[in-house]
């Protein structure tokens, strides 16, 4: 075997070309303190048996995993609704910069809100309720009116005249439509007339109260709520001027009245401090829709710093990962091809346990360097550098403890 010729993939054995996690692949992983994940799922569970709906968030800083628990989030949403009836959509806040046009204000996000959904789900939840529909012979823009709980009189029924009128059948664009939606001013002219509109989109509870009826709309057709996972809301810390519109905005989404349609956030930070100004400013009252204060906000925005709590969960990590982005038949082949028996197992390869040991000891003495980003990283330059030196020298060389001490510097 001519270690010159192979990749770093080979080397490492990987089940994926680079020595990566990719947050939306590996949804399924959650590694790390198993508590938090307990905390943050009872919560999930909770909001289900008392508010219809998650509505809750999590923190963390740069590199702890918030993304990746969005995801995990939804991949478990998707594999058992019998526990979680919601269906999940992901979308990144930032960049807001109410300083350039469009990347500014609720439109912004409510435009991000519709955009996670897309075209194809309302066409199936539109076609959805036109065969459930129980009277054949009804008016489709009137029954859905008439579900529609937000908004006054003319929003229900322009909503409703635009989903019948442009989701029902695949012959028309949708482009008018979605414009609409969107609060964008349509011009004058045949399209504007098509939609039967009788009312724009012009202002924020508006805009939150067409997404509220949606909600009504998926509850009815499939028996489930709709979660926006809303990652980067640290960006809410840049709202200036819009400040009450998008306090406003969320408010009606923590609303009591509001079952159907919940929201998971994920921000920078660690502690009550770092909360979006646009969550408790200027008042507390979407907190105390989530059933906390500022003093036990905790219990509604999870922690994950706490993940990689304990040189004990940051070396379980280690060992999860390896395992899990390792393919396991051409590992154990490695060893015995280049008589590695002994020296490694097939879920450490190319480490030794006493390197990941001493990588535990130097980690874990910086805060910044204690979260999952880091962690990999590290392994993964590790990695590379005995790759590159057993290429050199056309021999299989294992991360021990000493290649890592002498690699780590450069890490």
């Amino acid at each position: 075997m001519d270690i010159k010729d192979m990749e770093l993939r080979d080397y490492c054995c990987l089940n994926r070309p680079r020595f990566r996690v990719d947050p939306e692949a590996d949804a399924e992983w959650f590694f790390g303190n198993k508590q938090v994940s307990d905390e943050l799922l009872a919560r999930i569970r909770s909001d289900f048996d008392i508010r219809g709906v998650p509505k809750c968030g999590v923190i963390g800083r740069f590199g702890d995993g918030k993304t990746h628990t969005l995801y995990h989030i939804k991949h478990l949403f998707e594999k058992k609704p019998e526990n979680y009836p919601a269906k999940c959509f992901f979308l990144g806040i930032a960049p807001y910069d109410e300083r350039i046009p469009d990347l500014g204000g609720w439109k912004y996000i409510h435009g991000k809100m519709l955009d996670s959904m897309g075209e194809a789900f309302l066409r199936l939840i539109v076609q959805e309720f036109n065969r459930s529909s129980e009277d054949k012979t009804a008016d489709l823009s009137n029954e859905m009116k008439n579900l529609f709980k937000f908004g006054d009189e003319n929003l229900k029924r322009s909503l409703a005249n635009v989903l019948s009128g442009y989701f029902l059948r695949e012959t028309r664009s949708t482009l008018p439509a979605w414009q609409w939606l969107r609060g964008s001013k349509l011009e004058k002219g045949a399209q504007a007339q098509d939609l039967a509109a009788t009312k724009a989109l012009e202002n924020a509870e508006d805009m939150v109260n067409v997404v509220l009826n949606l909600g009504n709309l998926v509850r009815k057709t499939q028996g489930k709520a709709i979660v926006f996972l809303m990652d980067e809301a640290q960006d809410l810390n840049n709202v200036d001027k819009r400040l009450i519109e998008i306090h406003h905005a969320f408010l009606q989404l923590a609303s009591d009245y509001n079952q159907d349609v919940g929201f998971i956030i994920a921000y920078f930070g660690q502690g009550q401090q770092f909360i979006p100004k646009a969550i408790i400013q200027p008042a507390d009252d979407i907190l105390s829709r989530l059933g906390v204060t500022r003093q036990n906000v905790d219990e509604a925005f999870i922690n994950l710093i706490r993940l990689i709590n304990t040189k004990g969960d940051m070396r379980a990590f280690m060992s999860n990962l390896l395992q899990n982005i390792k393919d396991e038949g051409k590992a154990k082949d490695l060893i015995s091809n280049v008589t590695l028996a002994g020296k490694v197992t097939w879920q450490s390869l190319p480490f030794t346990e006493d390197a990941l040991d001493r990588a535990v000891e130097i980690l874990f003495q910086n805060e910044q360097t204690r979260n999952a980003r880091m962690i990999i990283n590290t392994l993964a330059q590790v990695a590379a550098v005995a790759y590159h030196r057993g290429k050199e020298a056309n021999q299989y060389l294992i991360a021990d403890r000493a290649l890592l001490d002498s690699a780590m510097p450069r890490v």
